[in-house]
Parts: C-alpha cells; structure tokens; sequence
C-alpha cells in the first residue's frame, strides 16, 4: 500500500508492507543531491520485504513546504521520525486513516543524504540506527587529497540555482558556504562524540570517485579513537561506486543485518 502524507513541513510517499509480512522496522530515506520525488528500487522492494519506508521530501523541495537547506534537511529526516513513530496518519489523497505498526526507526541515507542521516541520528533519540551509502561525511575534506580527485561540492548550489530552482527553493547561501567549510549543523565529524555509541553501518564503494571511500574510513576510524565501545560497522565494497549501480546491494544488506 502507498499513501501520500505530512508531518510539519515535509510532504512524501509511505508504503507500507501487508501485514502478515511487516517486520516491524521503519524507514526514513535520506536522498542525495540532486534527486527526484521517490527512489522506485528503495519504496516498494523494501515493502514488499517487510519494512516500512518513509520517502518524504527534504523541506523547501518538491511538494514540501519551507525552505532548503542543510540544517532543514535533518529537521525533514527528524520530521520523518516523528511521523513513523506515531503509528496512523491521513493519506492526503483519500483523506483516509492509514496505520502501521514498527519497533524499530532507521535512518538510510546516500551521498548528502547519508549526512543528513547521520547528523539526524545524533541530534535525535527516535532513531535506533543508521545505514549510510557512500556518504557526505567531510564535506570540508572534499577534493583535499590532489591526486584522488571528486565532485566539486563548490558548484552544486549554483546547480540548484540554476537548473532547478524551482525545486530546492530559498537556498540560504551563507548557510550552504557554512555547510561547505564544516561549520554547520550538517557536519559529521562535529557530532562524533555522540555518534560513538550509537548503531550504524558505514558501506562504501572503493571505485567512487564522486566522494572517495577514505573520508567512511577516516570517519569510522575517528569513532574508534573516541571510544573502545563503537557500535558502527564499515563496509568497504570492492567494484562499487557511487549512486544507482549500488542499490541491488543496499536491498540485500539492509535486509540481512540488524540494522
């Protein structure tokens, strides 16, 4: 089943799985940058094994309300949060009363979106875990290494500006710059004292050339500096890179693991 949906500012698609196979685990989908209104391969495969998918749009993109940016971003995925949590909504479309039932709230996220994941699973309580997909975690390390050269972050608000600003809209550009040098709320690494105990799975590809696999291992190796009780795990995946061709594994490992 798929119901169309709000809670606060932000406005996206539930499926929900049939009742005789939910799993009782929720998930809110993070997107990266750009995106489109739904990712199909991570909505209704993820139902039909169970989970319950949240796939809302981040605030001030799409049919969501407000404006775009980092730090509404997390505060769309915590929005998301709340929302499963709460077990019944309206289905904007039928105006209908849709329930489920989850134990279990979690964070996925891809490239921006695994950022906003983790930053969301720092700054809130709703969520037992996190799943990153070759994520955004050092945006003010990007393209720091010469001789490994990535995705210029610098020309992506101009991007959205100019190719798709009806989409991502009131882009606050002193707060992008921030998110750019690493000082906003949108910052990975500013959180790593209260990410060190909580449950997440780093994956990365070793063949992404858009956001380098070193800046998950960097990341995870500075939760195990913090602490000997890490409750991450990183998965580092030969012949993968960035994007699309990285869905048949995400199904297979979010489906497998605790997480």
């Amino acid at each position: 089943m798929q119901a169309f949906v709000r809670n606060g500012n932000i406005l996206g698609d539930l499926f929900l799985p049939e009742r005789d196979r939910a799993n009782g685990v929720g998930i809110v989908w993070c997107p990266g940058l750009p995106n489109t209104p739904t990712a199909e391969d991570m909505s209704s495969p993820l139902s039909n094994a169970g989970f319950t998918v949240l796939q809302a749009r981040y605030p001030g993109s799409w049919q969501s309300y407000g404006k775009f940016g980092p730090s509404s971003s997390i505060e769309g995925a915590i929005q998301g949060l709340e929302l499963l949590s709460k077990g019944s909504t309206i289905d904007l479309s039928t105006e209908e009363i849709v329930e489920w039932s989850v134990n279990r709230l979690v964070l996925v996220g891809n490239s921006y979106g695994g950022a906003v994941a983790a930053c969301a699973l720092a700054v809130s309580d709703l969520a037992d875990s996190a799943v990153l997909f070759c994520p955004l975690l050092e945006p003010a390390q990007q393209n720091a290494e010469l001789t490994e050269p990535e995705s210029d972050l610098t020309t992506l608000l101009s991007y959205l500006k100019r190719c798709q600003e009806n989409v991502f809209r009131h882009i606050d550009e002193n707060e992008w710059n921030e998110f750019l040098v690493g000082s906003s709320l949108l910052n990975p690494p500013s959180h790593i004292s209260k990410l060190v105990n909580r449950k997440m799975l780093l994956i990365h590809g070793k063949e992404d050339d858009t956001i380098r696999s070193y800046h998950t291992e960097r990341f995870y190796n500075s939760l195990i500096a913090e602490s000997n009780d890490v409750k991450a795990q990183l998965l580092v995946v030969d012949g993968v890179g960035h994007g699309k061709n990285n869905y048949v594994l995400r199904l297979g490992i979010i489906g497998s693991t605790g997480y």
